[in-house]
């Protein structure tokens, strides 16, 4: 378990304050570039969008390992604990669906994409939407997890 958490870590807070950095340097730069040496920097902008788009699909990582995605569990805490930890578990799953469902998603928008690319730094497109399918794939990991966990707590609870 203790790597899982480690993965999670890595890919859910180290890796896209890695990729911050890599827009605002790489957009910052091209802006110097252009507009004091009138030298724009050639596939910046393109490794910027790359970049942003994986930061925040690993952000979404980040965000459901820390249990921040759904602002639905506040209303749910409302609720006394004998019913609370099913609702949480329903939620959990549900969650888990919809993500299986937007990798259905990208799954089809890689098929669709698989032929154009980035023209400066010749990178396919459909590296975008692997990013979405990986980071649905550890919801899915997450919120299924923590389903069982509140399961168990309400088998517990009803002892």
């Amino acid at each position: 378990m203790r790597i899982v958490n480690w993965i999670g870590e890595l890919a859910g807070s180290v890796i896209p304050v890695i990729l911050l950095a890599l827009v605002i340097i790489s957009v910052g730069a091209d802006v110097v570039g252009r507009n004091i040496f009138s030298a724009p920097i050639f596939g910046a902008s393109e490794v910027a969008v790359l970049a942003f788009v994986w930061l925040v699909w690993l952000g979404v990582i980040g965000a459901a390992k820390r249990d921040d995605l759904m602002g639905v569990r506040y209303f749910v805490d409302l609720l006394p604990p004998r019913g609370r930890h099913l609702v949480h578990a329903t939620m959990n799953v549900i969650v888990a669906l919809i993500a299986a469902g937007v990798i259905y998603a990208a799954i089809m928008q890689i098929r669709t994409a698989r032929f154009t690319t980035f023209m400066s730094i010749d990178v396919p497109k459909w590296v975008m939407s692997v990013g979405l399918a990986i980071s649905m794939a550890a919801i899915i990991v997450i919120y299924l997890a923590r389903a069982w966990v509140e399961l168990k707590q309400a088998g517990s609870v009803h002892r």
